[in-house]
């Protein structure tokens, strides 16, 4: 067909056309970005077809080299970046450019699109687009390969592994077809580098096999670096079993990609990886003695890696390296070589790095290797030198430890701070000390105790424990005595019949009368049942009565909590709220304000009662998760992430939690909207008390008939009613569903992972603004609640009926599922990161005393029922409306092994069990018999759908098919109908 080169009335029609564009684009574009972005892709198409004309006029007149068509070729290069990563966007551009500009002189944009089918499952697309790249045709490749371009040539062999996944029965030999072919290439291009074949290198980067770019993208990386790293890691693929031949040539492999791009973190990230996968092989082996060479080399890598990617793409994408990092830095520190390359690596990395993971660098600081403790050490005072602020609150935790070993040296590295920094350390212990002497007030604490000490007299007869529990509290009204007027109060109203109750104790240890010990409780009775009913009138806090020295604190020059951020500027307190307002609950934590230097209200939690230390590394958890959504290009685009908040320990068993604004719990909100309606409350409960009233009693075929029952009785649409009457317009009401709905299945599957439980109403919270969901309280992981030995839970994860009607018409089915299926395959295809986090958790000697259930040592959970300390109306009147107790304490834990060797040894067990059923998640095995610990509870997660025939033993479940087994479990009856009260399945 003859060009007819009409340029004068084509600029005409396009002119009409963007005027017929525009008014719908006008339109579209006040109301959502998303609805206008089609529109405004064809208002691009226009200008560059306007640019197609300029470019055509150039070439003709001069030629293709000219500057000016150079200019217009890096601006649709450029311009193209920033496009969303969408096939048919980048499509309907790439047809107007190839008008002019032929796919083989613009290689790079057509690889770049190539790759973006492929990993959208446009398979074909993907093969055609590389084909047409290819020269003369794909039947030809084996002999006219010097004629193909080395990246075009590489992309395809990463196409044809690709397509090798999909083939039930010939994906071994496909991808072992690939991996021959880049066995090939790799050795064309040392070849090409070594006899420097500048012809054949000049199509690659600019003439240079080793052209060297400051960035961490890839395209400024080496051909060849890339194609060996793809190697090493395909090799790997292929024989995941470690021989030893394919160990030397997989770390071949690795090594020359470090060599082609020193610089490049991703090789380092590889090589470290692969050499901690030797040294786990060889241990496993039997094997410990041939590893040190091998756990150096990691760990060096590891500090390349970590070094590289923080000049490039931030300290967050590299917190996978750190944590492995530190696990092979406990557990092999001891090594002369190993401790030479921690020392070189710690001067090679930038001090900020280590902020993310303070906590776990803290957890170890009392450890028993003598090398790994004056390391740990030696580092915290490093970082205490460049950012005290980021050191003080969980330094001072330490401080507060019941080990003395921890306490000294937590207290050494504090000093060393106080040679720099004493007026900030004087203010810090001020004001941990002060929150904590408000978290938890005297009444609080004898309440507590006599609680505890109750349980333990009266329910397990242990007269010794009772007296460690109480001992501790008449120590602190005698030694340290009142110095508020709120302790002057307990004093005067307790303290005479306290200090009767300690003299009887005190006989009691002389003399073995067990009289003297009931006269104790007679009086300890009489003070509990006082305090019991005094709490509940505490609902705010006056500092001048609770704390003065907080109220008096101005001016500090210590940091607001939570608010410390290497390099931005430091936000200190300028002083206290002189209110605290108690929240009504059974810990009872308050409301706190502190006024910053930036002007802010910051207002925060502040909870005793709670080890916060767990919460903390679940937020580190977080964080992580929503670094590899933000990362990957369908979570993405849908602004996919899991709101965190700050979460501050001051003590063992006290800290602050970061208030987050404009939310109400789903209870709260249910509560709120039956009332509004005069409806009850418990209307569920009540109808299946009335159908069955000894229903916890009942088979489990009948709990499933009356649960039924209940759920046919009542509509269950509050929640979407509340959405609704809570939207202004129905644009907002709109968007909220969606983040409603998202949001939960983002959290759905990750809690899922962490083995999240304990999901009442009052765990997850409603933002009013976005719709999005928040959960809290985050003390039942690693499972525990489905091994409780009372009411232990049998769903995955929360999804009720209530949640499931504030959907979308479709329910489920949409954008649950779809977000379900997008979270889980970003978590599995970044396993190793998520397993490093979790690795860190489950081996966290401050945190995995929890893993040990209490079907393993049962725990009497009912407290002296003969003196009533147990019925006084304080935390419910019934004991199924509240959670079933969660575990033990770290004493009872303890005591329960024996001596610390035993529990160490149980506590390794049970880590081994957490991390292989994390590792079966991450894998699709989830749903088979081996890969549950625990009790029958787990087991009951087995499949009962008959989904089973698309179980692989290989590959493991794909990932609708394991979503869908999970989502069965959740709405199952069967499931619900045994949770607690509390719990509300019924809601």
């Amino acid at each position: 067909m003859p060009v007819l080169c009409q340029y004068d009335e084509a600029r005409v029609y396009i002119e009409r056309a963007r005027r017929c564009v525009a008014t719908d684009l006008s339109a579209l574009v006040l109301e959502s970005y998303d609805r206008a972005y089609s529109n405004m892709v064809r208002v691009q198409q226009l200008s560059e077809l306007e640019e197609v004309i300029d470019y055509s006029l150039i070439v003709a007149t001069t030629n293709a080299s000219d500057s000016r068509a150079a200019l217009i070729r890096k601006m649709w290069h450029d311009r193209i970046r920033g496009t969303k990563r969408n096939v048919e966007v980048w499509h309907a551009l790439l047809a107007v450019r190839a008008l002019v500009l032929p796919p083989k002189e613009d290689v790079d944009t057509w690889l770049n699109f190539a790759s973006l089918c492929r990993k959208n499952g446009r398979i074909n697309q993907s093969r055609v687009t590389l084909e047409n790249l290819m020269t003369p045709t794909a039947e030809s490749i084996a002999l006219q390969r010097p004629s193909i371009l080395p990246q075009v040539m590489y992309a395809y062999l990463k196409y044809l592994w690709f397509t090798g996944k999909d083939h039930k029965h010939g994906m071994d030999q496909t991808r072992v077809g690939a991996f021959k072919g880049l066995q090939e290439l790799a050795s064309e291009l040392d070849r090409a580098q070594t006899i420097e074949d500048t012809a054949w290198a000049s199509r690659t980067y600019g003439g240079s096999m080793l052209a060297w770019g400051t960035s961490d993208d890839d395209e400024t990386i080496p051909l060849l670096a890339r194609v060996y790293l793809r190697l090493g890691s395909w090799h790997w693929l292929l024989e995941p079993d470690l021989e030893e031949s394919s160990v030397q040539g997989i770390l071949h492999a690795l090594q020359r990609a470090t060599t082609y791009a020193p610089k490049w973190a991703k090789a380092w990230h590889k090589w470290a990886l692969f050499n901690t996968a030797v040294v786990t092989n060889y241990i496993m082996g039997g094997h410990p003695g041939v590893v040190h060479g091998y756990v150096e080399a990691a760990v060096k890598g590891y500090f390349f890696s970590i070094a590289y990617a923080s000049t490039s793409k931030g300290g967050d994408d590299s917190l996978q390296d750190i944590l492995r990092l530190l696990t092979l830095w406990f557990s092999y520190g001891a090594s002369n070589e190993v401790r030479i390359a921690l020392e070189e690596g710690f001067k090679f990395v930038n001090i900020d790095t280590w902020l993310v993971v303070l906590p776990q660098i803290i957890a170890r600081i009392h450890s028993n290797i003598p090398a790994v403790r004056e390391l740990i050490q030696s580092l915290l005072i490093r970082i205490g030198s460049g950012h005290p602020q980021a050191l003080m609150y969980p330094l001072l935790v330490a401080c507060k430890s019941i080990s003395s070993l921890r306490r000294t040296a937590a207290e050494q590295v504090v000093n060393q701070v106080r040679q720099h920094s004493p007026l900030l350390v004087e203010q810090a212990q001020l004001v941990s000390k002060e929150l904590i002497r408000v978290a938890i007030l005297w009444h609080e604490q004898w309440h507590e105790g006599l609680e505890e000490a109750s349980r333990l007299y009266f329910g397990e007869h242990n007269v010794e424990g009772m007296l460690q529990v109480l001992m501790p509290l008449h120590k602190l009204l005698k030694k340290e005595g009142p110095s508020t007027i709120q302790e002057n109060n307990f004093v005067q109203n307790y303290g005479r019949e306290l200090e009767e109750a300690y003299e009887c104790c005190t006989k009691y240890r002389k003399t073995g009368k067990e009289a003297e010990l009931n006269q104790a409780w007679d009086l300890y009775y009489h003070v509990f049942k006082r305090i019991n009913k005094q709490l509940p009138s505490l609902t705010t806090l006056e500092l001048q009565n609770v704390s003065p020295a907080l109220l008096n604190a101005r001016d500090l020059v210590l940091a607001v909590p939570g608010t410390y951020r290497a390099g931005a500027p430091v936000i200190t307190i300028t002083g206290f709220a002189p209110q605290l307002i108690v929240i009504a609950s059974k810990q009872r934590p308050r409301k706190c304000t502190i006024h910053g230097s930036d002007g802010e209200d910051h207002a925060f939690l502040l909870k005793g009662h709670e080890d916060l230390r767990q919460d903390e590394r679940v937020m580190q958890l977080f964080g992580l998760v929503n670094t590899l959504l933000a990362n990957s290009p369908h979570t993405a685009e849908k602004d996919l992430s899991i709101r965190r908040y700050a979460v501050i320990p001051l003590s063992p068993n006290s800290g602050l939690i970061g208030w987050v604004p404009n939310c109400d719990t789903l209870h709260h909100l249910i509560r709120e909207y039956r009332e509004a309606k005069k409806f009850a409350v418990n209307t569920e409960h009540r109808l299946m008390l009335g159908f069955a009233p000894d229903y916890d009693n009942l088979t489990l075929i009948a709990k499933i008939e009356v649960f039924q029952h209940a759920l046919n009785e009542t509509a269950g649409d509050d929640l979407a009613k509340v959405l609704w009457l809570k939207s202004r317009t129905s644009e907002v009401w709109l968007s909220r569903r969606t983040n409603y709905t998202r949001s939960l299945a983002v959290m759905s599957m990750v809690g899922y992972l962490l083995g999240l439980g304990d999901r009442h109403p009052s765990n997850l919270m409603l933002h009013r603004v976005s719709g999005k969901i928040l959960h809290i309280d985050f003390g039942d992981c690693f499972e525990a609640s489905m091994n409780r030995e009372k009411f232990p839970e049998k769903v995955p994860f929360r999804l009720t009926r209530m949640l499931v009607k504030a959907m979308e018409v479709s329910g489920i089915e949409g954008n649950f599922r779809s977000t379900c299926e997008n979270v889980m395959q970003v978590l599995r295809a970044n396993k190793d990161s998520v397993m490093a986090m979790m690795e860190a958790f489950v081996h966290d000697p401050l945190i995995n005393w929890r893993l040990f259930n209490m079907n393993e040592v049962p725990h009497v959970g009912s407290l002296a029922t003969n003196r009533g300390l147990a019925g006084d109306g304080y935390g419910g009147s019934s004991e199924i409306h509240s959670p079933p107790q969660r575990g033990f304490s770290k004493r009872e834990f303890f005591q329960a092994a024996g001596h610390a060797n035993d529990a160490n040894d149980v506590l390794n067990e049970r880590a081994v069990a957490v991390m292989t059923r994390m590792k079966n998640k991450l894998t699709g095995r989830d749903f088979t018999p081996t890969s549950s610990f625990g009790t029958a509870a787990t087991a009951a997660m087995l499949d009962r759908s008959g989904l089973g025939g698309d179980h692989d033993s290989e590959s493991g479940l794909s990932i609708p098919v394991q979503v869908q087994k999970l989502i069965d479990q959740a709405v199952s009856h069967e499931n619900l109908c045994q949770s607690y009260v509390g719990w509300c399945p019924f809601w």
